[in-house]
């Protein structure tokens, strides 16, 4: 995976303009932004996959997943612009606006919803079909789509209960989800992290308890968020690399050294070999 994430961003061109600048970290914030994301990712490993106790741990891998890339995203804006959005909501409409730009991120990263019934789909190799959420052998490009809808649809639903309310109406006024959903930025997979991760937090956590009954859909379901997160973090830590190389490896040589467990060397150590920060 690594290998592959790698070729893909080294051989597009704006990957490698990056290189062109340089972030100094005169007050430590860059630095601060990538410990907390590789820290947030460690809780991913806190329960081995045979423990029984995995199942009610699963309910806080998504927030642990969120917080690791979404620091890392922050890392990343921060090299780029100076300066970091204060708010989720902001962070996501950034993200929205690199993918929705289309000249950096890869595949999966690259895709989006950008408009509900019908629904529009960009950076897909093909055009999505309709897949159930039940559904074993699904074309993953398809799953993707699903998720990536229902997200968007529960943000517009989202809104439209708000501007309902500031109009103090008792019901939406006509045209009010077409207008939302108009007027909304496209719905990338970091949107579905944070939907994921609030459900986590303040949402029904049957998901997790009911969905997860056996010990194999319990193992099952924290391999995939690993290894989106871990992929995703990849992602990061390469356009990091490309204007504050030094400021990453100094920051993970700190981490990797204080680190008493095994986790850095099974998980963050990979992925710096994989960009040279780290000699094999």
């Amino acid at each position: 995976m690594n290998t592959s994430i790698l070729a893909t961003l080294r051989a597009t061109r704006a990957f490698r303009a990056l290189a062109a600048a340089r972030y100094v970290d005169r007050t430590g914030q860059l630095r601060g932004l990538l410990l907390n994301a590789w820290n947030s990712e460690l809780g991913l490993y806190l329960v081995d996959d045979a423990d029984p106790r995995l199942q009610a741990a699963n309910q806080w891998n998504a927030v642990y997943s969120y917080y690791a890339t979404g620091r890392l995203a922050l890392a990343w804006l921060l090299v780029r612009d100076g300066q970091v959005p204060q708010r989720h909501r902001l962070l996501l409409r950034a993200l929205a606006a690199q993918v929705s730009a289309g000249w950096l991120f890869p595949l999966p990263w690259s895709l989006c919803c950008t408009a509900l019934n019908p629904a529009v789909y960009a950076g897909f190799p093909s055009s999505p079909q309709a897949c159930s959420n039940l559904a074993n052998g699904v074309n993953p490009y398809d799953r993707v789509a699903m998720l990536l809808r229902t997200t968007r649809e529960r943000n517009v639903r989202t809104r439209v209960l708000e501007a309902t309310r500031q109009a103090r109406r008792n019901r939406a006024r006509p045209g009010e989800r077409s207008r939302q959903d108009a007027a909304m930025e496209a719905t990338t997979l970091f949107d579905f992290t944070w939907r994921s991760r609030t459900r986590a937090n303040y949402g029904d956590p049957s998901m997790f308890y009911v969905g997860t009954l056996t010990p194999e859909r319990s193992a099952q379901y924290i391999q995939s968020v690993r290894s989106v997160t871990t992929a995703t973090m990849l992602l990061f830590e390469a356009l990091v690399a490309q204007r504050a190389r030094s400021v990453l490896t100094d920051a993970a040589v700190h981490f990797i050294s204080r680190d008493r467990s095994d986790i850095t060397e099974r998980v963050l150590v990979p992925r710096l070999r994989a960009l040279g920060l780290l000699a094999p």
